[in-house]
């Protein structure tokens, strides 16, 4: 199945066979770890539906699986974005789940700043932690232990969830993870 990409909304419609995943974490300064998740969770479930907010073109090695090429639709990306976390993430009798990964900072590509290091990721996990208090959130949080921060982001998860809130150290833990959560 197709990855899309920003900024075209596309109608779909996930089922346990062919769940959605958005693909939510540092993009800037973060090396490509969208791509390497796509291709373990294609590997694993060959008809997934992937959300990913990197603007890849038509050069990258994924393109073959774009639903088409980067589109400079009349969307602002932050709502293509929050279009696809809410179908993944929070609409009800969806099969889906929003992955966070939490990686180092690229040492040979940093984030160009001025703004840190990975605050949107830190915004995005904030806000869908405040909606797991009140609502079912699909989601699964995975990376580096050493990601700053990351205690307190698995406190508040464990706090807003009602129990500790897993964390995985590995992109096939994730896949797992992500589709046994989507497929609930």
């Amino acid at each position: 199945m197709p990855i899309y990409t920003p900024k075209q909304i596309v109608p779909l419609t996930p089922t346990v066979d062919s769940p959605l995943f958005f693909l939510a974490g540092p993009i800037r300064g973060g090396g490509d770890w969208q791509a390497f998740m796509a291709k373990q969770l294609l590997q694993r479930e060959s008809s997934a539906l992937i959300a990913c907010p990197s603007r890849w073109d038509e050069s990258h090695p994924l393109s073959k699986d774009f639903h088409q090429p980067f589109s400079q639709a009349h969307n602002r990306q932050l709502v293509w974005e929050r279009h696809y976390l809410k179908q993944a993430g929070l609409e009800p009798n969806v099969h889906g789940c929003i992955i966070f990964w939490l990686g180092l900072e690229s040492t040979k590509r940093p984030h160009p700043g001025p703004e840190p290091y990975a605050m949107d990721t830190r915004r995005e996990i904030g806000k869908f932690t405040a909606f797991a208090e009140i609502m079912n959130v699909r989601m699964v949080v995975g990376g580096d232990s050493r990601f700053h921060g990351l205690d307190v982001i698995l406190f508040e998860l464990s706090e807003a969830f009602g129990k500790p809130f897993p964390f995985y150290e590995t992109m096939a833990e994730v896949v797992e993870a992500s589709l046994t959560t989507a497929r609930h």
